[in-house]
């Protein structure tokens, strides 16, 4: 919380100086605006208020693919990981499909609401011959795969425009993720976890209300925009079972150019660290697996991207936005053993009227 505060004091006081105000354009969108031509990267969710009754819908589609099991920064073989677990894992798919809808409220102030589609597909590797869990489920198996699938949390935002002029945005977001994914999906009958829950990772939602506040700060000048930002999910009490995930920051960093009018491509880094689960499922056993132990969660991660953004101008498709993206990571300091991100993939569709 602390960080929180520290970082949006500092995207205060170094943006408010350059700012003079005038009545006359606080509430102005001019043909340079963003809400003309949103150069916005596919991954990030905010970065500006909508016009009064304007309505923006968005489709977005997100793969996340992770593996290498990590220790802090260091990789770790799977006959290191078999000295303390019964599984290591091979690698992990997640492709999330969201809906978002937006409306302008007034000038300032804007409505959002997100709701994903989730499926993770994770690969584990056995030791070899026959193992005995902890509930007398016996296997010889060397390899399975755990699959998940289904909706995830419902998140509502409020954002409010502090600043919203044809250049300079500055804006406070403050959310709630309402705990609608299922966090009680038990493993099939030739699962290692026979009618027990799955881990943590691969549960659809967090199980707890979480409070999402956020500020963004864009800046656009020409054919360039610039946009620097700070959110942050603060868990609120325990789920049912016993546990709550980590709180976690974020920041986003990206810089934008318009090539043409319709046309434009952006880099962008990303920061993020999140805690430990708190607490934990008692009825998971934590030797199963790295993913069944509730330490081997969160940590530190940088991430790049570059990404492209096509506006339609013309025809029945005017006022349509397609986008892509894809990163790596540069930096991933986790607490571990646990996987490490290998790339991600955003890819994304708008409309406004």
């Amino acid at each position: 919380m602390r960080i929180l505060i520290v970082c949006a004091l500092l995207i205060i006081f170094s943006v408010l100086p350059r700012m003079g105000y005038s009545q006359e354009d606080s509430l102005s969108c001019c043909h340079e605006c963003v809400c003309l031509f949103d150069p916005t990267p596919s991954g990030v969710m905010i970065s500006h208020v909508h016009k009064k009754r304007q309505w923006m819908f968005s489709y977005r589609y997100m793969n996340m693919n992770m593996g290498n099991m990590l220790i802090g920064k260091q990789k770790v073989s799977d006959e290191y990981i078999f000295t303390n677990y019964l599984m290591s894992a091979g690698n992990m798919q997640m492709d999330m499909h969201m809906l978002m809808g937006m409306y302008g409220l007034t000038n300032r102030l804007t409505l959002m609401g997100m709701l994903n589609y989730i499926s993770s597909s994770m690969d584990m590797k056995m030791l070899s011959g026959t193992v005995h869990t902890h509930n007398g489920v016996s296997s010889d198996k060397m390899d399975m795969t755990m699959k998940t699938s289904g909706l995830s949390d419902l998140k509502v935002h409020m954002l409010y425009g502090l600043v919203n002029r044809s250049r300079h945005h500055l804006l406070l977001s403050a959310g709630l993720s309402i705990p609608s994914g299922n966090v009680n999906i038990k493993g099939g009958s030739n699962s290692m976890y026979k009618d027990e829950r799955l881990p943590y990772s691969m549960q659809l939602g967090s199980g707890t209300v979480d409070v999402l506040p956020g500020l963004n700060y864009l800046y656009q000048k020409g054919k360039i925009t610039w946009s620097s930002q700070i959110t942050s999910v603060i868990r609120i009490g325990n789920t049912k079972i016993g546990y709550r995930l980590g709180n976690e920051i974020t920041t986003n960093h990206w810089l934008a150019f318009r090539w043409a009018n319709n046309f434009s491509s952006s880099i962008r880094l990303e920061g993020s660290t999140a805690e430990y689960i708190k607490g934990m499922d008692k009825t998971l056993y934590p030797g199963n697996e790295p993913a069944a132990n509730p330490y081997n969660y969160g940590g530190q991660r940088i991430n790049g991207f570059v990404g492209t953004n096509f506006h339609f101008t013309k025809g029945f498709l005017n006022g349509n936005r397609i986008g892509l993206e894809y990163g790596m990571p540069f930096y991933q300091n986790l607490f571990g053993p646990q996987m490490g991100v290998n790339s991600s993939l955003y890819a994304s569709w708008n409309i406004s009227f």
